[in-house]
């Protein structure tokens, strides 16, 4: 069932990808962020799942690399909507700090052996952007449909996906080195039930992207 799970999981970041490929002259710089790091999402599926299930070789530093860039695009994303003005100072050099403390992190120790500490900080850095962003919208009410926000549906995703992982991720090393292989799978079952939704919920925010466009467009002509 777990491999299962993977490979579905894996296929599923083609229906975001997809759907932002059609509608990519709808997509602003947030979304084009995005699309980026769809592109890396896939590359590193490809590429963990065949070392992992094709070659049998461990692929934790696959994983490691792309926990730091993940961070990296997904901070950038919410320092293009984040409008307050010392957020949009904090959130590059956050990003900077965690980036520089991962690569030393890795260096100190093994860059080829699962690294839950540098991936429990990535998730609670994500979900702090993401407390924040909600925490902007209803301090701002700037939005008159909400549900036809992208950057509303993706927030949600980054909370279940990220928030859920954090608790993961806290005991991954236990995890990876636990006995009980009912354990095991079971977590790691958790895990990419998470990621298929965030990926769902991705498509759906890409889905909203011309509609958004077009209500922009139109709330700058009235103002004009």
């Amino acid at each position: 069932m777990l491999r299962s799970l993977v490979y579905v999981s894996s296929v599923s970041v083609l229906l975001p990808l997809v759907l932002a490929l059609i509608r990519i002259r709808y997509l602003d710089r947030v979304l084009k962020i995005l699309l980026v790091y769809l592109f890396a999402s896939l590359t590193i599926e490809v590429f963990a799942t065949f070392w992992a299930f094709v070659l049998h070789k461990p692929n934790h530093f696959m994983i490691n690399t792309f926990t730091v860039v993940e961070c990296i695009l997904i901070s950038f994303m919410y320092h293009q909507v984040f409008t307050i003005s010392f957020l949009k100072r904090i959130v590059p050099t956050v990003t900077a700090t965690f980036t520089v403390f991962s690569i030393t992190l890795f260096i100190l120790k093994s860059f080829f052996v699962f690294n839950s500490t540098i991936s429990t900080l990535a998730c609670l850095l994500i979900s702090t952007w993401v407390f924040v962003y909600f925490y902007q919208i209803l301090q701002q009410l700037q939005y008159q449909t909400l549900f036809q926000v992208p950057m509303f549906w993706i927030s949600i995703g980054c909370s279940f996906y990220f928030s859920g992982n954090l608790f993961l991720f806290l005991y991954g090393e236990i995890i990876l080195n636990e006995k009980s292989k009912m354990l095991y799978a079971n977590l790691w079952i958790i895990y990419y039930i998470l990621l298929f939704i965030f990926r769902i919920l991705l498509a759906v925010g890409l889905w909203f992207s011309k509609t958004h466009l077009q209500s922009s467009l139109l709330s700058r002509q009235e103002q004009q």
